[in-house]
Order: C-alpha cells, then structure tokens, then sequence
C-alpha cells in the first residue's frame, strides 16, 4: 500500500513538470528521437530496449551499447541462484550464515543486523531483489562456487548459454578486495551490459525460460515487490486505472554516481512490455529522487508506456 501510495505522489509531481513544458522530448518528432533527447537532460547518454510481448513491437535507441549495470546485475544472480536449484546443486530452505566481517555497506538492511544471524538462501535471494541488498547479494554469489572466478562463472557461463553475451557480473559488491584491475572492470564496477542482453532476459522470464516455467513464475513475483519506485514506475498513469484495474511493475533498479538503471516488466489492462533502461555519464551524481539521470529514466519509460497503449507520450 504505501508503494503504491508513493508512486501516486511522485508520478503526480513529475507529470506537472512535463504540463508545464519541461520535458525537452517535445522538441523531437519521432518515440526514438523523444527518448534520445534525454540525454541531454543529465548530460549523459541513454539507452533503451523495450518490446510489447503482444504485439512484437520494438523500441531501440542505443540498444547494442554497453553500460555499468550497477545493482541490475543482481537480476542475472537471481536467475543464476534458480539454475542452482533447478540443478539440485542448493535449496532454496539451505541456510547462509551473516557474520560481522560479511556485512556489506551501500544498499539493504543485513548490514545493521546486530551480531550474528542464519538465514535461507531464497529469503537472501528476496532481499537481493527488493531492497537491493549488498550484503545479502554477496551471501547468494558466495554459494555458487567455492572461489571467487568460479562464483562470477557460475552467473556470466548462463548468461551467455542465455544468448547474453554482453551480460558480466565482474565482481562481488562493495567488495574491493576481490576486485579485478581490468579494463571492464575498472569500467564498468561490478557488473556489464546491454539494453538489448537485458530485454532478452526479461522476455525470457516472461516466456519462462529463465531455467524453467516455475523459476520464471518465482523471479517474477519476487521482482513484484521491488520497493525502489523512482524510476520506471515513477511516472505510469496509475490515476487512470478503472476500480478494480492495476499497473503492476516488475522490476530491478540500479544506482551508483553516473549511472541510473531501471529494467523491468509492466503489465496493466492495456499493455503487457518488457523494458531495459540505462542512463550513463551523468553530470548530475546527487542521490537525491530529483537527480536528473532518474528522472530521465522516469521520462523514457512514460514514453515507452503511451507508446505501447497507443497514446501520444509528446
């Protein structure tokens, strides 16, 4: 209730905003040329995958680009984890144990645990997603293999069987101990990819052939109760639903300094889409809900939604 009552208030400040003219999308003439234009609004650049899974319909704007997915990295860990349970090699019921020295900072709520704690392996997976958790997403990698490159295997080897090729986990989060001094990944941080390998995953979670029907069915409903409203959701027009009618958001947010992401699926009466959206190389690194890059992740996905219910987003 209270997700949906702040989605309420922010998407209501936020459209005002495009009312009074400042959206600097108006100014283009085609869905693809609106969404670019955002880029200019964080001084950055954008990219965007998004398909109707009804009718096929595609938008691409830099779709092929590689961008830092930060947190959004953890949806591939996600469906890693379920390939674990599929195999048999975990259980979901398996319990991981939180010590003082695996408490990670940044995102989540294990690091404030106080001492010790054992909790199962599928409620870590939960915090992972809905609260983007740190700490909880290094004990769910920490499971896939007893050394470092074989955990980071564990997720990029079925992301590329997936046909993600671009998809990297290159490390485990807030963890500078085990950080490669490569190129990608002095790059890109903790993880890589593409709008495209991104929107890829997502339609096969919504074909459930993310691992099996019955994975798919579980990352997708965990995905349901995502908290971060900012971005994609932010601006949908929930004050248009009928009585008894919903947008539902499922989703993965990611944030650090330059880079703001959003990839996700949205059902409602009208429209059924999966979305991938990367903001990159922002000026604006505040960590504030206003940031700009944020917003214009907002922006893009309003456009991606009138585009796919047929309304003109301009």
């Amino acid at each position: 209730m209270k997700r949906a009552v702040l989605i309420l208030v922010v998407s209501a400040a936020l459209a005002a905003g495009i009312r009074a003219g400042q959206d600097p999308a108006e100014r283009t003439d085609t869905l693809e040329e609106s969404i670019a234009a955002l880029a200019g609004t964080f001084g950055g650049r954008i990219g965007v995958a998004a398909r109707d899974l009804k009718t096929g319909r595609t938008i691409l704007v830099d779709a092929d680009s590689l961008f830092p997915t930060a947190s959004v990295i953890k949806l591939p860990v996600l469906v890693a984890l379920f390939d674990k349970f599929r195999t048999g090699a975990l259980h979901p019921d398996d319990t991981v144990s939180l010590t003082d020295s695996l408490k990670y900072g940044g995102s989540g709520v294990l690091q404030f645990f106080s001492g010790d704690a054992k909790l199962k392996l599928i409620d870590a997976a939960m915090l992972m997603i809905v609260l983007s958790d740190n700490t909880a997403t290094n004990l769910v990698i920490d499971t896939f293999a007893p050394e470092h490159d074989a955990r980071l295997a564990a997720v990029n080897s079925l992301m590329e069987r997936f046909g993600l090729k671009h998809t990297h986990l290159l490390n485990k989060v807030m963890s500078w101990k085990t950080k490669k001094k490569t190129p990608e990944s002095i790059r890109y941080g903790i993880g890589v990819s593409t709008p495209a390998d991104m929107l890829l995953l997502l339609e096969r979670i919504t074909a459930g052939t993310a691992v099996d029907s019955a994975s798919s069915r579980q990352m997708f409903d965990i995905m349901k109760n995502q908290q971060d409203v900012t971005m994609a959701a932010r601006m949908l027009p929930y004050e248009r639903m009928k009585e008894g009618e919903q947008i539902v958001v499922a989703n993965k947010t990611g944030w650090v300094s330059e880079t703001k992401v959003d990839v996700g699926i949205v059902s409602s009466p009208a429209t059924r889409y999966a979305y991938a959206i990367f903001a990159d190389n922002s000026t604006d690194t505040s960590e504030t809900v206003d940031n700009r890059a944020v917003l214009a992740v907002a922006r893009a996905s309003r456009i991606i939604y009138d585009a796919f219910t047929q309304r003109d987003s301009r």
